[in-house]
């Protein structure tokens, strides 16, 4: 039986030697549509929850928000905290080069990134159709900006570097924590996984993934809107910002609103 089975399995594959491949064509493309499918339930959930009472979107905040949910995704999957689980205080700085990999790959350089991180994959879906590359700036600059800025914003906020009335009127953390259950519900309908590979590299079918290509998506759709360049700049501010805070956990949430009724 068995021989019989693999003698037609060969006939099969001698008369269609593609057929394998186009499975896994076909399977690909499946899968390219389900995460284009959830970057926009991403961006529509990220979208509503910026709306304002007469339906207008502020773009600064639109994309804050999908940049704070992208910063907290690359903590997560940078695998060296369990937001649900931690000892460690909302809002305080956490850093690490866990984080800094999925973020940049730990380069400082902005010449051929990691396509798998955020800034990698941020520049694939933006350069040169979008941005130029020069409107990413300097990637050291986001860290020194980052670490520089420790404390010196209000709680749940970060500090950007655009002119003060294209500032986030949102606060990132709250929004990051907004977000959280319909990334999660996302992620693990298309069976991403949480954290590094066992090499301690990103991966970009991850919640880092899911959340920068939904930024990128957002900053080509309000490009005729407002200048790319400094939504740019807005949103690798609150990206890395974020990357470096500790996340609201829920039970923290829980507490905190029974503390304020």
């Amino acid at each position: 039986m068995k021989v019989r089975k693999a003698r037609r399995a060969m006939e099969k594959a001698i008369a269609d030697p593609w057929a394998e491949s186009r499975n896994l064509q076909v399977r690909h493309a499946e899968n390219r549509n389900n995460f284009t499918a959830a970057i926009r339930s991403v961006q529509s959930h990220a979208m509503e929850l910026v709306r304002d009472d007469d339906q207008r979107v502020r773009v600064e905040d639109y994309v804050a928000v999908l940049a704070a949910a992208t910063g907290e995704a690359a903590l997560v999957d940078s695998g060296c905290i369990d937001i649900e689980h931690t000892e460690l205080i909302p809002g305080q700085g956490i850093f690490g080069e866990a984080i800094n990999r999925v973020l940049s790959g730990d380069r400082t350089e902005l010449a051929d990134p990691d396509p798998m991180t955020v800034i990698g994959i941020l520049r694939g879906h933006l350069v040169p159709e979008v941005l130029p590359d020069e409107a990413f700036g300097s990637i050291l600059r986001l860290y020194e900006h980052v670490a520089e800025s420790v404390g010196a914003s209000p709680w749940g906020s970060v500090v950007v570097s655009v002119p003060e009335v294209h500032r986030p009127r949102i606060l990132p953390l709250r929004s990051a924590f907004d977000m959280r259950p319909l990334i999660n519900e996302e992620a693990e309908r298309l069976g991403f996984r949480s954290g590094p590979t066992g090499e301690g590299q990103p991966v970009a079918w991850s919640r880092h993934g899911l959340c920068a290509g939904a930024l990128a998506a957002a900053i080509s759709q309000t490009a005729t809107t407002l200048d790319p360049e400094l939504v740019t700049t807005l949103a690798l501010d609150v990206t890395f910002g974020m990357a470096k805070m500790v996340p609201m956990s829920v039970a923290a949430f829980d507490s905190s609103s029974g503390e304020s009724r």
